[in-house]
């Protein structure tokens, strides 16, 4: 990534997640789904990458921010790139009365980051919310993730978020135990780096902000002994920067993993891990916590029956100081859009990208879309097509209505307009099916190569002598023309059947 003015001297490799530039879509979770976002005038947040890892910076004092990743770095660093300019979010009212999420510019990102941190997802998450957490929310996006952890946790359809944590899919248990919240009530200092002195983040302008928007997972607070009512959540460093050469910006969250780091970025000594945030804090004391909180509750008390100590208990007697490598944290991520109202009804925004993201109209979570993936969504419609509980008009019409649509979805809603018809099954595109019988053989060879000649000839999609349907299924690297360079993806898509 292009620095402004931090060191570029690396000695390790963070972690690195990328994401298809473009994919952005807004998915309203209000209901009904009309609630007014201003697309025109706003930035449409839409993730580049991520980069995670451990990181040392050169003077922790004097700045967090310069200096390297290192294999023995004290302290975590998060980047994520967003195409566009988007600027911290004011307030959206969770905390007050306020709802300015517009304080500091016109784009504010808004949504969520987690961090699994022991690989396990039985630990940790969120219980009160999880509707706007990526669980909760990936499944709008058209297809499921293929994910180890979140593959069967991911719900498929709105209705199965039920706020019981006992229950399957298990949407509340994403296993994350910190998570920044992208919600801006807790905004503490704004500094100018770069730029002029006035409240709106612009273009070429670098800000650090210092807030309370990285969380342990709110799951264990009930459970926990640290600070407020079992609530940790510490002052962090954040840096807001757009590249106006890329036009895109950078989102840094420095942090320190033990309280022997906090201590130097403060110039202090040491300070015991006490639970606190509002002193040295640290992912280790919040970890250690954890351990202390569930070791305290006594063999045999009825706290250890109830379903929602499950999210802590697996931290009985473990080690916090063997999960301090960020390198090999587990990441999701949903950011979205501010309503240019509060909602009456709760709507905190507007998801428009996840990671890890899906392929569209993967319903199986395989890797490709392929007849597997027709077969399910024939399934699904015909299962639930006049069910009084998945079809709000209670017909069988080949439609489903998705009821309470916006707080609801579906994931085989693949436009997203609240109905599953036929029209979302058109959607199901299968890359490499050019004579469209569902599957990828020699005859769609022929096709193929045919098209090819073609193109070379009349590279316009929309050409007479084209069909579109076909452009699409056969422009593997969506370049918008079809050629030599679409050979490999079509060979692997043909030798996987």
């Amino acid at each position: 990534m292009l620095s402004l003015y931090l060191s570029t001297t690396v000695v390790a490799q963070p972690q690195v997640g990328l994401d298809e530039p473009g994919d952005s879509t807004i998915r309203r979770i209000d209901v009904g789904a009309v609630a007014v976002l201003d697309e025109d005038a706003r930035t449409i947040p839409d993730l580049i990458q991520y980069e995670l890892g451990p990181w040392q910076p050169n003077d922790p004092e004097s700045s967090l921010f310069a200096g390297s990743w290192s294999l023995a770095g004290e302290f975590l660093r998060f980047d994520m790139t967003v195409n566009g300019l988007v600027n911290p979010p004011g307030p959206l009212g969770l905390r007050s009365d306020a709802y300015d999420p517009f304080m500091y510019g016109p784009s504010p990102i808004v949504g969520f980051v987690e961090f699994n941190i022991d690989l396990n997802a039985n630990t940790g998450g969120e219980l009160d919310f999880p509707e706007f957490r990526y669980l909760g929310n990936v499944g709008r996006f058209g297809g499921r993730v293929d994910h180890p952890i979140w593959f069967d946790r991911a719900a498929v359809c709105g209705a199965e978020i039920d706020h019981f944590v006992s229950t399957p899919p298990f949407v509340d248990r994403s296993g994350e135990e910190f998570h920044i919240a992208f919600a801006g009530d807790t905004i503490v200092a704004v500094g100018h780096r770069i730029g002029n002195a006035d409240d709106t983040f612009e273009s070429g302008e670098a800000w650090s902000v210092t807030a309370k928007w990285l969380h342990r997972a709110h799951a264990f607070e009930r459970f926990s002994s640290a600070g407020n009512d079992g609530i940790y959540e510490p002052e962090a460093d954040f840096l807001f920067r757009h590249v106006p050469t890329l036009d895109q910006t950078v989102i840094t969250l420095i942090f320190p993993l033990t309280n022997l780091a906090a201590a130097h970025a403060r110039g202090e000594s040491e300070e015991p891990n006490n639970g606190s945030d509002t002193d040295q804090a640290s992912i280790f004391e919040g970890l250690v916590n954890l351990t202390q909180s569930v070791n305290a509750i006594p063999i045999g008390d009825p706290t250890r029956q109830e379903p929602d100590f499950q999210t802590i208990r697996p931290w009985e007697n473990q080690s916090a100081a063997t999960y301090l490598d960020p390198f090999n944290w587990d990441v999701n991520i949903v950011i979205g859009m501010a309503y240019e109202t509060i909602d009456p009804f709760g709507a905190l925004f507007a998801p428009t990208d996840v990671w890890p993201g899906p392929l569209v109209g993967d319903f199986n979570a395989n890797g490709i879309v392929d007849s597997g993936d027709i077969e399910e969504f024939d399934a699904f419609l015909n299962v639930n097509d006049g069910s009084p509980l998945s079809d709000d008009d209670a017909e069988v019409d080949g439609v489903i209505t998705i009821p309470n649509f916006g707080p609801n979805f579906c994931l085989y809603d693949l436009d997203y307009n609240g109905l599953i018809d036929n029209q979302d099954r058109k959607r199901i595109v299968i890359m490499g099916d050019l004579n469209f019988d569902h599957s990828v053989n020699i005859e769609d060879l022929q096709e193929f190569v045919t098209l090819l000649l073609i193109s070379a000839t009349t590279p316009d999609p929309v050409s007479p002598n084209l069909s579109i349907e076909k452009f699409i299924r056969a422009n593997f690297i969506r370049d918008g023309v079809i050629n030599g360079k679409d050979i490999p993806g079509f060979v692997e898509r043909i030798l996987a059947e």
